[in-house]
C-alpha cells in the first residue's frame, strides 16, 4: 500500500511522518503549485499539537490518516502474532506495551541498516522533560493527547524502559555494521551528530565494542 497521497482536499486527515509528535492534522486549505517543474500542493493544516502549519508536499510528503490506520492495523496484527498472540493473551502472557515498545521503523527489515540507525538516533531527541515526554508519548501511542489514557507518572515510568531497550537496539545495529565491515560508515555518521544524548550514546557503544 502506498501511504503517500498525491492529492489532498479540504477536510482530509493527515499525519506528518517526520513530525509524528504533531499529532493528527486536518487540511484546511489546499492549492496546486509547481515545485521544480513537478506538480505539488501547498496545504494549510491544523495539527493537534502544533497548530496551523503551511506545507509544500514536494518537500514534506504527508500520510493519509485513513491509509495510515489500515497499515498500523496490519502491523499490529503481525506484531502480536495473530492467533498465536491471542493464545498468549488468553494465557496471561504479555509480550509488548505500546508505551515502551520500539517503533517499527527502528527495526523494519524492509529498510536499510543505515536508515534504521538514523531512525534510532532520532529518538534521542526525547527525554523526561515534560514537553518532550508528551511528544514521545504521542509517537508511541498515536494519541493526540496521551494523558487522556495514561497518567504522567505512567509516562515517566515507561520512558526509562524504552530508553534502555533503545540503547540496546542501537548497540545491536552498530555491531551489525561492524560484522559487515562497515564500521567506518557509522563513525562518519557519529561525527555529524549534534544532539548531545545521541552523541553520548554512540560514544558508549564505540567504547563497548
Amino acid at each position: 500500500m502506498n501511504l503517500y497521497s498525491t492529492t489532498f482536499t479540504r477536510g482530509d486527515k493527515v499525519v506528518h511522518p517526520k513530525r509524528p509528535e504533531w499529532g493528527d492534522g486536518v487540511v484546511r486549505d489546499a492549492s496546486t503549485i509547481t515545485h521544480e517543474g513537478a506538480q505539488a500542493q501547498r496545504l494549510a493544516i491544523d495539527f493537534a499539537n502544533r497548530g496551523r502549519v503551511v506545507i509544500n508536499t514536494a518537500i514534506a510528503p504527508l500520510v493519509n490518516k485513513r491509509n495510515s490506520k489500515e497499515m498500523n492495523t496490519g502491523l499490529k496484527e503481525q506484531a502480536t502474532g495473530g492467533w498465536l498472540g491471542e493464545l498468549e493473551k488468553a494465557a496471561g502472557i504479555k509480550k509488548s506495551n505500546e508505551l515502551w515498545d520500539l517503533p517499527s521503523k527502528l527495526s523494519d527489515p524492509f529498510t536499510s541498516l543505515m536508515d534504521r540507525l538514523i531512525a534510532t538516533l532520532e529518538t534521542y531527541r526525547f527525554s523526561t522533560d515534560p514537553r518532550s515526554l508528551i511528544d514521545w508519548a504521542v509517537i508511541q501511542t498515536g494519541l493526540n493527547d496521551p494523558l487522556s489514557k495514561f497518567t504522567r507518572h505512567e509516562l515517566e515510568h515507561a520512558f526509562p524502559r524504552f530508553a534502555r531497550d533503545r540503547d540496546q537496539h542501537l548497540r545491536g545495529i552498530v555491531v551489525e555494521f561492524k560484522h559487515n565491515g562497515q564500521l567506518n560508515e557509522v563513525k562518519q555518521i557519529a561525527a555529524k551528530i549534534k544532539h548531545p544524548a545521541a552523541k553520548s550514546a554512540m560514544d558508549k557503544v564505540f567504547k563497548s565494542l
